[in-house]
């Protein structure tokens, strides 16, 4: 029996970066900086032929602490919100922002290396808004979740685009349970998003 609908539910709906995602940034940035890091002290110990592994092990694991810190702290600030105006996000442009009557259009894209949703706006002179997160790429930075993310967010967009609040609690979306959620976007085979490739 599915469950009641909830008239003008409150909406706030936050995608950030899944811990995945984050380790996989902290793991690429580590190796970045290990490299930069490492290279002068391996130079200098060999130029001079006195080896020191203690401050070798020091060096690296300050530079993983290090990454660690900046990649964290990165995900905090990326990410959009959904609540029932539209579309915002978390930091960044405080001019950027998509209201749901402004959107003609949310589909997955493959930019370079990477799914992510593409928001398309009325307005000609405005481009297409490339969110940051969610987003799914390859090994870490994958993201199973991805389809059913933007499914949420079309399916707020195609509830509120016409000014009127979703019947039911879109969060429930994120939680497998359809039938609470009274929508008019249609599910396909299994939730696949249809996926257009950019330069």
């Amino acid at each position: 029996m599915s469950s009641p609908a909830l008239v003008g539910v409150a909406v706030k709906i936050t995608f950030r970066p899944t811990s995945r995602q984050v380790l996989g940034r902290a793991l690429f940035i580590a190796a970045l900086a290990c490299a930069v890091a490492l290279l002068p002290a391996v130079a200098y110990m060999s130029a001079t032929g006195r080896w020191h592994p203690a401050v070798l092990s020091g060096i690296g694991l300050a530079v993983v602490a290090l990454a660690v810190l900046v990649a964290l702290r990165g995900a905090r600030r990326v990410g959009v919100v959904l609540d029932r105006s539209g579309v915002h996000p978390i930091a960044g442009r405080p001019d950027r922002y998509a209201r749901w009557t402004r959107i003609t259009d949310i589909r997955a894209e493959r930019r370079g290396g990477r799914t992510v949703p593409v928001v398309y706006l009325h307005d000609p002179a405005q481009p297409p808004w490339r969110l940051r997160a969610p987003y799914s790429g390859r090994a870490l930075a994958a993201d199973d979740e991805l389809d059913m993310k933007i499914f949420v967010m079309r399916s707020l967009w195609e509830s509120y685009k016409g000014g009127e609040a979703p019947r039911g609690d879109p969060r429930s979306l994120l939680r497998g349970d359809l039938e609470s959620f009274e929508h008019e976007c249609e599910p396909g085979p299994g939730m696949r998003l249809p996926i257009v490739t950019r330069s």
